[in-house]
């Protein structure tokens, strides 16, 4: 018996490592989607790098995306945005719900599940308080991080596609 805790607790530490990897990564693209979001403002708004830095560094990440939403709007040859763009800011919206929900919560090894981690948030609900906990494999990580990563990707070639007159300032 005390062989298999000592296994339970090997795979454990591993899945926390694996895991907490793959949060910080996932993070970390996430803010590469916020900084390509500051850089089409700046280049829409004919700003160059350092002062769209200093008009976008204390505006949220929701209004950022409303921002580049009526910014791409308006220069639009049709005074609305491409269907795939439409898409996109709506992608953008979810990764930032993805990431309140990753940032906002406590993580924890799952000793129940030796390959898993726990995530809990704590709420309070129409005067109640409400715990919700889920376990997550780093798999479920990973593929967060690609998701995040795609979004980037998208945004920058989306908006060379469609903006030529940005695409420029799109590859940093």
């Amino acid at each position: 018996m005390a062989n298999e805790n000592i296994d339970d607790a090997f795979i454990s530490l591993q899945t926390w490592e694996s895991a907490m990897s793959y949060l910080a990564k996932s993070i970390i693209w996430f803010q590469h989607i916020e900084n390509t979001l500051s850089i089409c403002i700046s280049a829409f708004s004919g700003m160059d790098e350092e002062l769209g830095e200093i008009v976008t560094s204390e505006m949220s990440f929701r209004a950022k995306v409303a921002i580049l939403s009526a910014l791409a709007t308006y220069k639009s040859k049709t005074n609305e945005l491409h269907e795939d763009i439409q898409e996109l800011i709506k992608r953008v919206r979810w990764a930032e719900q993805e990431r309140n929900r990753l940032v906002h919560s406590m993580w924890d090894l799952a000793e129940d599940k030796p390959g898993s981690i726990l995530r809990e948030k704590a709420s309070i609900r129409k005067s109640k308080h409400k715990v919700v906990q889920e376990n997550f494999v780093p798999e479920n990580l990973e593929e967060l991080r690609n998701l995040f990563e795609g979004i980037n990707t998208d945004l920058i070639y989306l908006f060379s596609e469609h903006f030529p007159e940005i695409e420029e300032r799109l590859h940093y």
